[in-house]
């Protein structure tokens, strides 16, 4: 059995699809850690793993208004040069035989570029909406990861692809919600979204299993750097005039002065996979893993992206293919929003696109596949180490 050991970072939905890998790492009998911030710690110890701390890197998080944190993101996590001295001393001291890094964290990929560790690069979404090439994610991050690069003796990339580009890369998500996917390098497998195991539930219906309504779902973005609570707010108002049911998960958001309408129920956190076989459509941000969980169940989407990350260019996709509609996240009216649920509601094609969408999911090797490939990678160490101790 080989030592693996995840090296991932605080960005919310990040982190589900490399604890759905390490999973079932586990249910192969490998062994497995996660290296990251002091933020993290709980999270993947409540799940079962050993952690271990970037101490370098994680010195240098702090926890600032929305506003400034972009800035802390680019030097403690994106371009880190703290990855230059952390990822090494974790080789030694964790013998670890592979290595699955967060796709953002270019330090750390550069670090062990140079030290010649099997190493995949693990990709939360897809690449054509995370990060297109000459986008603006890029034109931020090119420069300062360069920078970085240079002083692990790497050479310059010309984008941030061609940094992934030197390994294998796993893309969690499938080639049709990319809208660049014909594009990508090679070295990127999609092996479809990966989820982790679904945590136990006490939240129960409140309506009675013959209720006839459709049940929407409203799930927003749970990182805290963006408030969600205006959306909330907008989209329970249209929803109270919406003949249908409301569950509306909000996550950090403060809702306490929002008004509750007749029809809904809120709810900080409900998994996915206990509501969605139930859901009609979902209202949601357009993280990818919300949409991912979506059309694994064949669920429709109505997007009101976060200016952000992936969200806008996955929105324009899910409409692009049918599966859904995108309204401006920040400045959709309730008005609209009531008039695009009650559209979609009415009209059986956006189900039916993302129930063909469900069954590309479920052709996707998925969180096997990845354990294929990484066992693969395990191999070549495992061999050598065998000729030399022989």
């Amino acid at each position: 059995m080989a030592r693996y050991l995840f090296v991932s970072w605080s960005g919310a939905g990040n982190q589900p699809p490399a604890v759905g890998i390490a999973q079932a790492l586990q249910r192969r009998g490998h062994h497995v850690a996660f290296a990251g911030y002091e933020s993290q710690r709980d999270y993947f110890a409540t799940r079962g793993f050993r952690f271990v701390l970037l101490e370098r890197a994680s010195a240098a998080w702090r926890d600032e208004p929305p506003d400034r944190m972009l800035a802390v993101k680019l030097n403690a996590v994106w371009a880190s040069s703290d990855h230059l001295h952390d990822l090494p001393d974790l080789v030694g001291q964790e013998r670890c035989e592979v290595l699955i890094v967060d796709c953002l964290m270019f330090g750390a990929l550069a670090a062990l570029e140079k030290a010649g560790v099997p190493t995949a690069v693990l990709v939360h979404s897809a690449p054509g909406a995370l990060m297109p090439p000459r986008g603006q994610f890029e034109a931020l991050l090119l420069e300062p990861i360069n920078r970085v690069r240079r002083a692990a003796g790497c050479l310059k990339v010309g984008s941030l692809w061609e940094a992934w580009a030197r390994f294998p890369a796993l893309c969690a998500s499938i080639r049709e919600l990319d809208p660049l996917g014909p594009d990508t390098p090679a070295s990127f497998s999609y092996i479809g979204p990966v989820f982790e195991e679904a945590a136990r539930s006490d939240w129960r219906s409140p309506w009675s299993a013959d209720d006839p309504r459709p049940l929407v779902l409203v799930s927003f973005s749970t990182g805290p750097y963006w408030d969600q609570g205006p959306r909330i707010r907008k989209t329970l108002q249209a929803l109270g005039h919406v003949h249908c049911r409301v569950l509306a998960t909000t996550g950090t958001a403060d809702v306490n002065a929002i008004p509750i309408p007749s029809n809904a129920v809120v709810a900080r956190h409900v998994p996915h996979p206990v509501v969605l076989p139930s859901v009609s459509l979902t209202v949601t941000h357009a993280g990818h893993g919300t949409v991912a969980a979506s059309l694994r169940h064949g669920v429709p989407m109505l997007c009101l992206p976060n200016p952000v990350a992936d969200q806008p260019i996955l929105a324009r996709r899910v409409q692009d293919l049918g599966a859904g509609l995108a309204l401006e996240g920040d400045t959709a009216t309730a008005g609209e929003i009531r008039g695009a649920v009650e559209r979609m509601l009415a009209d059986g094609s956006y189900s039916e696109r993302a129930r063909e969408l469900a069954a590309a999911i479920d052709r996707s090797p998925g969180a096997h596949g990845a354990v294929c490939k990484l066992e693969s990678l395990a191999r070549p160490s495992g061999a050598e180490r065998r000729t030399d101790e022989g």
